[in-house]
């Protein structure tokens, strides 16, 4: 098959520069992305109950919508969040549900439900939540003008932006909106029996426009409309309400007109170089849906600049791109790719020095056609270019180059040993050689990859780029050394005679042939030596499985396991015992020594543990949010003197380059809601600065940890997939004071476990509120109802939207408010500054005239839940904590939960759930990873059983897997890194990669076997051996070098690098020992 390309040398040519062609293609058109999209299926149903406690909320509108829901299909989890007024039930369904018709369905479910919903509730509004849906950019603009400017500025600047391709939307946030507000009197309401709804009613019908119709003239038709809009804010107090006595009433008779602001929803600021905030905009921009970042951000940041111009609407302001995703992903861009570079050249050199110059460059030509080639794939299947298919290419340049190094050095030496042959020749042999074992350790270290399909959710969606981007790495990698290696090197390849290099190549090569040779031969002969290298190896396996429970008693294992195997051997010797007594003594010998470490771990020894278990490292980031949460109730004015005292703590950080202050809502870019109680500062590290983000939150929570009448959260933004508090405990039941204790002493406890930060309880911001109690018979003495004062008294505390007016450059709302406190100096945002007994006294029209609101209402004070969550249709209350750079998360929620359990009387009917966190997902995570690694050895059993015929020599490959984990464990102890979840990916990685070493070793063997019969078997071992001792060392030596620019590219990837580098060092070393040892002593049939 692969013959064909050499045979047919024109056609391959041309089909070679096709290739290439459609590659470069996919290269430059592939979008881009700072990281995967993680698409996740969830729909939030929102319904409205106007001036309804939270408890009222739950129980007619919530507890309704959630039982309708249970019929739902691949329904993950439903959870709600019944707050004052609104119920928002958040529907996840299963992450390989579609979302579209997942959301069709979740709005079918619904218009069945709202039927039995209150008359009063708003018809329920169901949409989909987009977690991918961030901006992109974040630019804030300040500058020292009136609030009128700034609001036309941002305006200018937002049309601007939404007109560059690929931008979907401009979010403004610090702007105030121009409004029309009513401000009536309650005297001159009263003097002209007025009542707010007529006021309302007045400028609404004011306000119209129509089409009337069509009148037909002499045979000519004619459009009628009817033109009564309000044109200019002017005409407003012009309006007439009612006739009193004959003489108009207009709208300047009872109220004053306001033409000004409508009050600001949040407080935004900007810092830039250690000086004081000031008053600012901030600009969010979107892209479309597939739109290049990169390409998206280059054209924001032209458009700005140009609008910086002298002359341009920006003239005179200062601007500060805060957050440039397309930068940060051209700067990933440029440091991955400097590494793969490197990668490049250090191979490449390695090459040239090991086995020719010719050979080498031949062999990387490998790396650019296998990327270009993986490119067409990627492309092709719909991936982009994020940080983890960049990775994933860098990681794969060691590994695909590895067959192109067997097929040079094996075309190489045929053309040396076969002077007869040519190269054409030399080159189809090598095909036929190696082809079989080349493509059985692609398939197998495809099949490892593959894998990693299996991770679901959130995770699965994350790494998925890993996979794709490597599988089509490698098929592009064996196309490439099985068909276009051969057919450059049949061509361009030349026997003559050896340079002095040369000479000291074959010189060096034969000489480490026969030392490696001199070194196995003692192992090969002598069983005594065999059972204490294989003693050694398990020996050390257990050490390295308990570098992360108690290195001290892994040693404690490692020393019992090792005499007990050399026991086990002479005890054997001795006796001659079959394979059962064999079998049974290693599983009584192991559990005895395993399970006396264990005692030991958890009773005598200290604790001292060598490698860390962690979820994702934290990494160095530029971004660090701090979120701050004041009281329920609480204005964004009060809010914002706390703000300012986090900022004075900021204007002593020499690190800080900037920072965004938003008053009125939370973290945008990790979920946070809105509400004046609400505020975060974005802040933008220096790139100079001495200490890595991790170091600088530390000193930030340390400083602000005096800040305790109001919550202080300090975080950078995450490298790796978004997974919520690195610790959720939730208890479900449906007492809700019950539940609210039970939270409140868990986060007590977890505030006392070490390392534990951020603690909060999601009923911790229960809110006082006035309770107004309708007397019903004597509202309805008077004509009245509930409906009707209610929606009196909500007019006068929220004002009314009495209309809008459409002018070329605006949509202006017009506002109708009362001056409750009868107050001189009431403005637009004032009306409502008044205690409870001002609106006691507003008044209430009735047919026997106005009588005050207090006459048919009793008015308490009383506490309330603000917010009353659900989760599988029970109340909960959630504990949420984080852990400083120090701290386990898993560590840490283990011995919490075990004081929660011995400490607190948790009643039967209570249950708790641990499930939400980073524990739970790298449980689960960790858990999936482990069965897609038993999927990948389950296809990798199937590849070599077909590949060699045999069992015995399938086992012999895979029986290096678990070995290679020694490698791992004392990398990442030696670069004291974490046994995280990219670690346990490189093994996953590393284990497709070690078993080609054993391959190339069992194949030659056989070859060498079905050559010569009658050739003893430890000969056959050492030949072999020998033979492959040059490929197997480059092809190690080049993907551990690959591996190196890694561990500098970023924090978050060096542990699945060090993992790799360590265990394939560790790896083809027992490779080289264990595969010949095993063979030697039962070498089993010769398949095929």
């Amino acid at each position: 098959m692969w013959e064909f390309f050499i045979k047919n040398n024109k056609f391959s040519y041309l089909f070679l520069a096709a290739l290439i062609s459609l590659g470069t293609y996919s290269v430059l058109i592939i979008p881009k992305e700072s990281a995967p999209e993680v698409i996740i299926p969830v729909g939030i149903v929102t319904t409205v109950l106007p001036g309804a406690p939270a408890a009222d909320v739950e129980s007619l509108i919530t507890n309704e919508i959630e039982r309708g829901l249970t019929s739902l299909e691949n329904v993950k989890k439903i959870t709600s969040n019944s707050s004052e007024g609104v119920s928002a039930i958040t529907v996840e369904f299963e992450a390989s549900a579609d979302i579209d018709s997942s959301i069709q369905d979740l709005k079918d479910q619904v218009d069945k439900i709202k039927q039995d919903l209150p008359s009063e509730a708003e018809d329920p509004f169901v949409g989909e939540v987009n977690f991918v849906d961030q901006p992109i950019m974040t630019i804030a603009l300040s500058a020292d003008i009136s609030d009128f400017a700034f609001t036309a500025l941002a305006k200018n600047v937002e049309r601007e932006l939404e007109e560059l391709s690929g931008v979907s939307r401009v979010v403004t946030s610090g702007v105030r909106d121009r409004e029309v507000t009513i401000i009536i009197d309650q005297t001159s309401l009263l003097r002209y029996q007025l009542s707010i709804s007529e006021v309302t009613s007045a400028i609404r019908n004011a306000n119209i426009a129509f089409p009337i119709g069509q009148i037909v003239n002499d045979g000519v038709s004619y459009n009628v409309a009817f033109e009564g809009d309000i044109t200019d804010t002017s005409q407003i107090a012009n309006i007439g309400i009612v006739t009193r006595g004959g003489q108009p009433v207009y709208i300047r008779d009872v109220a004053t007109v306001v033409d000004g602001l409508a009050p600001a929803k949040s407080i935004s600021r900007l810092s830039l170089d250690g000086q004081p905030s000031g008053h600012s905009i901030s600009l969010d921009v979107y892209k479309q849906t597939g739109g290049d970042i990169t390409t998206i951000a280059k054209l924001v940041n032209t458009r700005i600049e140009e609008m910086k111009e002298p002359g341009g609407i920006l003239d005179n302001v200062k601007s500060k791109t805060i957050l440039d995703a397309g930068a940060d992903i051209e700067s990933d861009l440029i440091r991955l790719s400097t590494s793969g570079i490197q990668t490049v050249v250090l191979v490449v050199l390695l090459l040239v020095i090991a086995i020719g110059w010719r050979e080498g460059l031949l062999a990387g030509t490998a790396i650019p056609l296998s990327f270009l080639f993986g490119f067409i794939g990627l492309y092709f299947s719909g991936n982009t270019i994020n940080f983890l298919s960049l990775f994933s290419l860098i990681l794969g340049i060691g590994i695909l180059v590895d067959s192109a190094i067997v097929m040079v050095e094996g075309i190489n030496r045929k053309m040396k040993d076969y002077p007869t042959i040519d190269k054409k020749q030399a080159s189809i042999e090598t095909i036929k050689e190696f082809s079989a074992p080349l493509i059985s350790g692609t398939l197998t270290t495809v099949a490892m990859f593959a894998g990693l399909f299996i991770v679901s959710g959130v995770i699965g969606q994350f790494i998925a780029s890993i996979p794709f981007t490597l599988i089509f790495l490698l098929f592009a990698s064996m196309f490439v050394s099985l068909a276009i290696i051969p057919l450059l090197a049949s061509n361009f390849l030349k026997r003559r005679s050896q340079t002095k290099m040369e000479k000291m190549q074959v010189e060096y090569a034969h000489r480490l042939e026969t030392w490696y040779k001199a070194k196995l031969t003692p192992y090969i002969y002598s069983k005594e030596k065999q059972w204490q290298f294989i003693a050694l190896l398990n020996a050390g396996l257990f050490v390295a499985i308990f570098t992360t429970i108690n290195a001290l008693a892994g040693i404690v294992a490692g020393v019992l396991i090792y005499v007990t195997y050399l026991w086990r051997y002479k005890y054997l010797d001795t006796h001659n015992s079959g394979l059962f007594k064999n079998v049974f003594l290693w599983l009584i010998t192991t559990a005895l020594s395993v399970g006396v470490a264990g005692v030991l771990a958890f009773t005598v020894l200290p604790s001292f543990n060598l490698v860390k278990v962690v979820f994702f490292e934290t990494g160095d980031i530029e971004y660090v949010i701090v979120e701050i949460e004041n009281s329920e109730g609480t204005t964004k004015e009060v809010t914002d003197i706390a703000v300012r005292r986090v900022e004075e703590v900021l204007y002593t950080e020499n690190d800080i380059e900037s920072y965004v202050v938003t008053v009125g809502s939370g973290n945008q870019y990790g979920g946070g809601g809105t509400g004046e109680k609400l505020a975060n500062i974005f802040i933008t590290l220096s790139d100079d600065r001495k200490e890595t983000s991790t170091e600088i939150v530390e000193r930030l929570r340390s400083k602000t940890a005096d800040i305790r009448d109001v919550k202080v959260s300090i975080n950078q933004l995450s490298d790796g997939p978004p997974t919520g508090a690195a610790i959720i405990v939730k208890f479900l039941g449906d007492d809700l004071t019950e539940l609210t204790e039970l939270g409140n002493q868990s986060a007590e406890i977890f505030k006392s476990v070490p390392h534990v930060t951020n603690v909060e309880t999601s009923t911790n911001n229960n809110n006082t509120e006035y309770v107004l109690e309708l007397d019903r018979d004597k509202a309805a003495a008077f004509g009245l109802n509930a409906l009707t004062i209610s929606q009196i008294a909500r007019s006068a505390v929220f004002g009314v939207d009495a209309t809008s007016l459409t002018t070329i450059d605006e949509d202006i709302d017009v506002v109708v408010k009362l001056n409750i406190d009868n107050s001189s100096e009431v403005t637009s945002e004032t009306t409502n500054n008044a205690t409870i007994d001002a609106l006691g006294r507003i008044n209430i029209p009735t047919q026997s005239g106005e009588i005050p609101l207090s006459s048919f209402v009793t008015i308490s004070l009383r506490e309330s839940s603000s917010v009353i969550n659900h989760e599988k249709g029970k109340r909960v209350v959630t504990v949420t904590a984080d852990v400083n750079a120090d701290g386990n998360a898993r560590e840490a929620q283990t011995e919490a939960m075990s004081r929660i359990r011995s400490e607190l009387s948790i009643p039967d009917d209570v249950e708790i759930s641990t499930g939400g966190g980073e524990t739970d997902e790298s449980n689960k995570a960790f858990i999936e990873m482990f069965v897609a690694l038993i999927a990948g050895v389950g296809l990798m059993i199937g590849i070599l059983t077909l590949q060699f015929n045999s069992y015995l020599h399938m086992r012999y490959v895979l029986t290096i897997l678990p070995y290679s984990v020694i490698g791992i464990m004392t990398g990442l102890a030696i670069t004291q890194n974490s046994l995280s979840f990219p670690s346990i990916m490189g093994f996953i990685a590393l284990s497709g990669i070690v078993v080609n070493n054993s391959i190339l070793l069992i194949d030659m063997m056989n070859q060498i076997r079905k050559t010569d019969p009658t050739l003893d078997i430890k000969k056959v071992v050492l030949e072999a051996s020998g033979n492959r001792i040059r490929p197997i060392l480059l092809t190690t030596l080049t993907t551990v070098i690959g591996m190196i620019p890694l561990t500098y590219a970023g924090d978050l990837w060096a542990p699945l690098a060090y993992a790799v580098m360590f265990g394939l060092i560790f790896s083809v070393i027992i490779t080289l020992l264990l595969i010949p040892i095993v063979y030697s002593r039962h070498p089993g049939e010769v398949g095929r």
